[in-house]
This record gives structure tokens, C-alpha cells and sequence, in this order.
């Protein structure tokens, strides 16, 4: 027979290569992530105005003018900026959420867990750190698709109010992705009445 105890015990103790792994993904989240925020996304904010004065300049060709509406080229050029800002805009948005600033100025990021890793000492600390990043990772990207969605919703062959919708939706997953410690926090505390009692177990 197994002994589920013991099979647990072995993959979380510090030595376990299991636990190795969580860490090494846990970092390379952290730096596709980096690469994702500092690069690409900057970058397709930069294409999306683009191509809302693209879209302006075609607007004055009678071949295109009936392609391209006046609220296309206005939710681009809107989102366009937003996108390029999406880290400065995401930290405003948890703050009125979350009513405060709980990061010193910095939305949460991988990185941070995935640092945070290489000191902590119990296994179950590089776990929950490892979850962390990981939904961390998927928030920023859940972000950055909601910028897509919100930057069509102005063009004349798609459904607008679906659009809005989604992009609404997915800004609101990725609001709970990013701040998903603040948001346990603020579980616990509806629960227990202690204000950080999750952030506290793992030190951060």
C-alpha cells in the first residue's frame, strides 16, 4: 500500500527535486513576464495608436471611409496609450479596489514571488509562492488580452457591446490574478478579523 503521507512528505521537503522544479518555473515566469511587460506590450500599445492615426488618415479616402468609423480610430487611440501605460494603470486600478496601496508603488509581478523564492526556507512558503507567480503570469497576460478586446470595440464589423464586455471581464480576472495575495488577504480578514494574515505566513 502507499502511504500518501509519506509520498507528500518526500516531494515537499527542501530537498526534494519537486520542489526544485516549482522553483525553476516559478523564475522563468518571472522573466517571461519581464520580457512581456518591458517589451512587447509597450510595443503593441505603440502599433494600436498607430493604427488609429492610420485609421484617421484612411477615413479621408472615400474608398475606406464606409471600413472605418469615428469610434474605431477613437478606442484605439484611447487604449493605444493605456496599453503602453497597462503597469502604472493596473497599480491605479488595485488601489481603488483595494482602497490602498499596498505594494510601495508596484502592482505585483512574478518576479517578485520568483525572487522571493530563492529565500524562502519552508517548502509549503515555495509552493504558494510558486502558485502565486504562476497566477501572477497569467493575470498580466489576461491584462494585455483585455487591452485587444477594448481596442476593437469601436470597429464597424464587430459586435462593440460583446467586446466591452470581455475586455470588462477579463480586466476584472486580471485584477484578481495580479493582487490574488491582497485578495486572500482580504478573505482572510472577512473571516478572521486579522488584516494581512495571509501575506504574513509567507514573510512578504
Amino acid at each position: 500500500m502507499f502511504d500518501l503521507e509519506q509520498i507528500l512528505g518526500g516531494a515537499l521537503s527542501q530537498d526534494s527535486g519537486f520542489i526544485q522544479y516549482i522553483a525553476n518555473f516559478a523564475a522563468e515566469f518571472g522573466v517571461i513576464e519581464t520580457v512581456l511587460l518591458t517589451i512587447i506590450v509597450p510595443s503593441v500599445g505603440l502599433m494600436i495608436s498607430a493604427s488609429a492615426i492610420w485609421k484617421m488618415i484612411k477615413m479621408k479616402d472615400p474608398k475606406f471611409a464606409q471600413q472605418i468609423s469615428p469610434a474605431s480610430v477613437a478606442w484605439r487611440a484611447m487604449i493605444g496609450p493605456v496599453t503602453i501605460l497597462l503597469v502604472p494603470f493596473m497599480q491605479e486600478v488595485s488601489e481603488s479596489v483595494f482602497g490602498e496601496d499596498r505594494t510601495g508603488g508596484k502592482v505585483p509581478r512574478s518576479m517578485t514571488y520568483s525572487s522571493a523564492i530563492q529565500n524562502a526556507t519552508d517548502p509549503m512558503d515555495v509552493v504558494l509562492l510558486g502558485v502565486l507567480a504562476f497566477l501572477v503570469f497569467v493575470g498580466w497576460i489576461t491584462a494585455f488580452r483585455a487591452m485587444f478586446a477594448f481596442a476593437r470595440c469601436g470597429d464597424p464589423q464587430q459586435d462593440g457591446f460583446e467586446l466591452a464586455k470581455t475586455g470588462l471581464s477579463r480586466l476584472g480576472a486580471a485584477l484578481v490574478l495580479t493582487c490574488f495575495q491582497f485578495f486572500l488577504d482580504d478573505l482572510f480578514q472577512s473571516a478572521s478579523g486579522e488584516a494581512n494574515s495571509f501575506s504574513s505566513e509567507l514573510n512578504l
